[in-house]
């Protein structure tokens, strides 16, 4: 991503203007199943008390995969997260045993399917978000309108915030069932994102 592309992505999302829940509607109304797409958005990021006066956004645009017109009791997040064991136990990367990857449940979650499964609404607000599942993401930094490495925003995160910035390597160890996977699952605020690529159709605010 080139450095105008992300001053280019947050200026537009300091616009009035969003993609709204019929927009995503639209886009995905011919899919049946799951589709590829590219995203584009605009996250601020959290910082620690100490330093909460300091402006920190992180651009990002991933290639991921939308959802619409599932059954109503599909898990995607689980499913995905079984196979990905699998996988990764396969190849000797991180070995699961094969049990506990079969009993494999999803927690609940602060957010629900509507209609539309990769739109996602909070429980007890008005809010809604878009859910997708990642595959090849990038993304830059910007504090106080300039670009900044990994490094330098996390000496304003809180300890454990920057040890996860610094140290990802694309498994997550879930401690409850014992297993490690690679699937990286975002849900985005549609206020912050800025385009949405899918179906040969582009969403742009």
């Amino acid at each position: 991503m080139e450095h105008k592309e992300a001053f280019a992505a947050i200026q537009a999302q300091q616009n009035s203007t969003y993609i709204s829940q019929d927009d995503v509607r639209q886009i995905l109304a011919n899919v049946r199943g799951t589709t590829f797409a590219n995203i584009a958005y605009v996250t601020k990021v959290a910082t620690a008390a100490a330093h909460k006066a300091v402006d920190i956004k992180k651009v990002t645009i991933a290639n991921v995969q939308l959802f619409n017109n599932l059954q109503e009791y599909t898990n995607v997040y689980e499913n995905a997260v079984k196979r990905t064991a699998e996988k990764l136990s396969a190849s000797g990367t991180a070995i699961s045993d094969p049990t506990a990857i079969a009993s494999f449940e999803s927690a609940g979650n602060w957010f629900e399917h509507t209609d539309c499964y990769s739109i996602v609404k909070h429980k007890t607000k008005e809010q809604f978000y878009l859910f997708a599942i990642y595959g090849k993401a990038e993304s830059l930094y910007v504090i106080d309108g300039v670009i900044a490495t990994k490094q330098e925003v996390a000496a304003y995160l809180t300890k454990s915030a920057a040890e996860a910035l610094l140290t990802a390597d694309g498994t997550t160890y879930n401690v409850t069932h014992d297993i490690t996977h690679s699937v990286v699952v975002r849900v985005v605020g549609l206020e912050n994102i800025v385009s949405i690529i899918a179906q040969k159709q582009i969403l742009l605010v």
